[in-house]
């Protein structure tokens, strides 16, 4: 009985981690380029977040020097939020410091310019 119950528990708080993991990091491809995301910490909670975008091309490198932006709003409000320029890491990742003032439901807009071909990514997500 308590393996059985043990068994239950991981597969429990597995399933918890992977669903929060797969609500957080998202890849998308549009044309050429291959955009993934992650939100830092993976827990949104309302205030600072930090939003980290990385981009490939059609064959895994890396695509630096590309234009990235953010737009959000928030459904449930019928109200837009912030939108910000990424900041480019030099590496082929983008940083944006997201300001997220209301628990509520998101939805970020990414979209990366490089070389003349655009990517958009949709996310949603809880702020709590």
């Amino acid at each position: 009985m308590k393996i059985v119950a043990l068994v239950a528990a991981a597969v429990l708080i597995a399933g918890c981690s992977s669903k929060d993991k797969e609500r957080q990091t998202r890849s998308t491809a549009a044309g050429n380029l291959s955009i993934t995301t992650a939100f830092a910490p993976e827990s949104l909670r309302k205030g600072s977040e930090m939003l980290t975008v990385t981009l490939k091309d059609a064959t895994g490198a890396p695509v630096k020097g590309a234009i990235v932006k953010v737009d959000t709003t928030m459904p449930s409000m019928s109200m837009p939020g912030p939108s910000v320029a990424a900041h480019n890491n030099g590496d082929g990742s983008y940083s944006a410091r997201l300001a997220l003032q209301y628990a509520t439901r998101w939805q970020f807009a990414v979209s990366a310019t490089a070389a003349g071909k655009t990517a958009t990514a949709h996310i949603t997500a809880d702020v709590k």
